[in-house]
C-alpha cells in the first residue's frame, strides 16, 4: 500500500505541477533566454521521471495488494555515472524485455565488432519506434546508440572523472528534449536556445518568475530523484522511528494526493500520448 501512495504522490503532487512548467516553457511559442530554456528540459527531465516512475510505483503497489510481486521498474536513474548505467537503471522492463527478446536472440556481443553494432543498431531503432510514430523518437534512439557504443570504448569514469555524473545528465537532458518535441526542427532550435543561438539573452523575465514559483517543487523533484529516502532511513533514524514517519508521511501524501486530485484538471500518464494524435503524422 506504502508503494502506491508514494506512486500517487510522485504522479500528482510532483509531475502534474512541474509538467506546467515544462509545458507553458516548450510552448511559449517565441525566443526565450538560455536560463529558460535549460529551465523547461530540467522540468521536463523531473516531470517524465516522476510520471512514469510514479505510474511504475502505483502498478506495483497495487499488484502487492493482490498477491502480485512486480521487480522495480526505476532505480534512481538520475544519480547515473554513464549512459550504460542510466539504461540499467531507468524503465527496467522495457530494457529487459529489449534484451532477452532482441538482443540475446541476435546473439548480443558474442559475435564480431561489426555484427554487435548492427545488433545494437537494431535493438536501438526499435526502442525508438517502439515509443511512437515520429522521427525524434528514432533519433532519440539512435543517440544513445551512438552514446552506447562510444561508452564501449571509452572509460567514462577514467576519462570524466568527477564530471562523469554531469556527462550523462547532459546527454539525457538533451536527450528528453528530443524526445519532448514535436519535429526535429523544433528540437534542433529549442536545443540552439539552450546554448544561447537563437535565444533572448542569458536570463529573461519568463526564467525568474518560473524558477521563483516553482522553487520549492523542483527543490523536491531534484531531492527524490536521488536516494536520499533510503539515505535518511539508514543514517538518520533508527528503524522503529523510520517506520512511524514512514507511516505518518504515507497518510500525509495519501490525504494531499486525494485534495489535488479532486481540485486539479485531467493530467494522463506521458505513455498515454505516445500513439495519440500528437505522433501519428
Amino acid at each position: 500500500m506504502l508503494q502506491f501512495i508514494y506512486g500517487l504522490a510522485k504522479k500528482v503532487v510532483i509531475a502534474d505541477y512541474i509538467v506546467q512548467v515544462a509545458d507553458n516553457i516548450f510552448n511559449a511559442g517565441m525566443p526565450v533566454s538560455v536560463g529558460t530554456a535549460w529551465l523547461g528540459a530540467i522540468a521536463y527531465t523531473l516531470q517524465i521521471y516522476f510520471d512514469f516512475s510514479g505510474y511504475s510505483d502505483m502498478a506495483i503497489g497495487l499488484g502487492r495488494i493482490f498477491g502480485f510481486k512486480f521487480t522495480e521498474n526505476f532505480n534512481y536513474p538520475y544519480i547515473s555515472k554513464s549512459i550504460t548505467e542510466f539504461w540499467r537503471r531507468w524503465h527496467i522492463s522495457l530494457g529487459s524485455w529489449f534484451r532477452d527478446y532482441v538482443y540475446i536472440p541476435l546473439e548480443g556481443n558474442r559475435v564480431s565488432t561489426a555484427r554487435w553494432i548492427v545488433n545494437l543498431l537494431i535493438v536501438w531503432s526499435l526502442t525508438g519506434i517502439w515509443h511512437g510514430a515520429n522521427y525524434t523518437f528514432w533519433v532519440w534512439g539512435m543517440m544513445y546508440f551512438l552514446l552506447l557504443v562510444f561508452e564501449h570504448y571509452v572509460d567514462i569514469n577514467k576519462y570524466f572523472g568527477i564530471f562523469s555524473h554531469v556527462y550523462t545528465l547532459f546527454w539525457v537532458i538533451l536527450g528528453w528534449v528530443l524526445f519532448q518535441s514535436e519535429s526535429i526542427d523544433v528540437a534542433v532550435n529549442y536545443m540552439g536556445m539552450m546554448f544561447g543561438y537563437g535565444s533572448d539573452g542569458f536570463i529573461d523575465n519568463i526564467f525568474c518568475y518560473y524558477l521563483y514559483n516553482s522553487r520549492v517543487i523542483l527543490l523536491l523533484g531534484v531531492l527524490l530523484s536521488t536516494p536520499i529516502y533510503v539515505w535518511l532511513s539508514k543514517n538518520v533514524f533508527s528503524q522503529k522511528n523510520f517506520l512511524w514517519v514512514e507511516s505518518l508521511t504515507a497518510i500525509f501524501l495519501f490525504l494531499v494526493t486525494i485534495v489535488l486530485v479532486i481540485g486539479s484538471s485531467y493530467h494522463p500518464f506521458i505513455y498515454f500520448n505516445f500513439y495519440g494524435n500528437r505522433y501519428a503524422e
